[in-house]
């Protein structure tokens, strides 16, 4: 079916149930979107053209780029999800698959240039450099907790040795991992000058330290658009939490509704407007002492679940944007 007049570009994959919710909120209003999914089993079922605009096809339905006005980027590009992981997709054929695809969606994104993106590719791209991210934080005057990234062990001693209470080990870049047939994540841990003796000399990739700071509690804030939904995470009634909330004990970790201070809120308009991005997703500590540190900022962060236990209206908003 040729859905021509589909003018909502949804960037996803199959096993995305953000794209699902919005999606079935967009049927009962009867807007018309076209979903295009960059998984593997997705786009072994899709066909693309360009003879001056792209068109694609994908699950029965067409679209053209030309008449494209909104995309909403969940994934930008094709890369092996969890569901998915398998031998065969380490073999040269799948790479090659792989990287042609990516080429050609990249071209696709060229010609949809005139659309308005819920974060350009740029903008995604320029923001996944945590480094960036730190130094604009500091910038627009936020908070942020000392840190290191090197592969010297002498480095990483010395700097863990100025912070007895432990510092935080977290990975630059975050991804899905198979223990014992499930997908598990490699969250941020809190360890000691005597854990660094296991690291080697030589050889080992580098890592990123900062000072631990201890919680009153957490904060994520969601904007889209320049519209604000501050959700404060109480994790340290959790055990299992207290590290970092991404291991999930909703039971026993509080989630409710707050209005973000005035300071917050306009350093984060700040850094938004240097990062280039209209949607982001914040994630902040707030110690003891009340004083809020930044941790980063995720141009594709998740919400799902802030809005199941805050009722926070974050859909709406996603909504509101693609009909604005």
């Amino acid at each position: 079916t040729d859905i021509g007049e589909h003018m909502i570009l949804i960037l996803t994959d199959k096993f995305d149930s953000h794209s699902d919710y919005i999606i079935e909120k967009l049927i009962d209003r009867s807007i018309s979107f076209f979903r295009l999914n960059l998984d593997y089993s997705s786009l072994l079922e899709t066909h693309v053209k360009f003879d001056g605009q792209f068109e694609i096809s994908q699950n029965g339905e067409k679209i053209t780029s030309s008449k494209i006005t909104k995309v909403w980027p969940r994934r930008l590009t094709v890369e092996i999800t969890a569901e998915e992981e398998c031998e065969f997709f380490d073999d040269t054929t799948f790479r090659i698959w792989r990287n042609e695809w990516n080429k050609t969606i990249r071209n696709f994104f060229f010609t949809i240039e005139h659309a308005d993106w819920l974060n350009t590719p740029s903008a995604i791209n320029k923001t996944e450099n945590k480094l960036k991210q730190l130094c604009y934080a500091k910038m627009h005057g936020f908070n942020i907790p000392d840190f290191i990234i090197t592969n010297y062990k002498s480095d990483l001693i010395d700097f863990s040795r100025q912070y007895p209470s432990g510092v935080a080990l977290k990975l630059q870049h975050q991804d899905f991992y198979k223990k014992n047939e499930r997908n598990v994540g490699f969250y941020v841990n809190k360890i000691s000058t005597n854990d660094l003796n296991e690291f080697q000399l030589e050889s080992e990739n580098p890592i990123m330290l900062q000072k631990y700071i201890d919680k009153l509690y957490e904060a994520r804030i969601t904007v889209i658009n320049k519209e604000f939904f501050y959700c404060k995470i109480e994790s340290q009634h959790s055990k299992k939490a207290q590290i970092d909330w991404r291991r999930y004990d909703i039971g026993h970790t509080p989630h409710t509704q707050q209005l973000a201070p005035k300071e917050i809120q306009d350093q984060v308009k700040g850094l938004m407007q240097s990062l280039g991005i209209v949607y982001g997703a914040f994630d902040f500590i707030i110690a003891p002492d009340e004083k809020w540190y930044f941790l980063e900022v995720n141009s594709t962060g998740q919400w799902l679940w802030i809005e199941y236990l805050t009722d926070l209206k974050i859909s709406e908003a996603i909504i509101d944007w693609m009909q604005s």
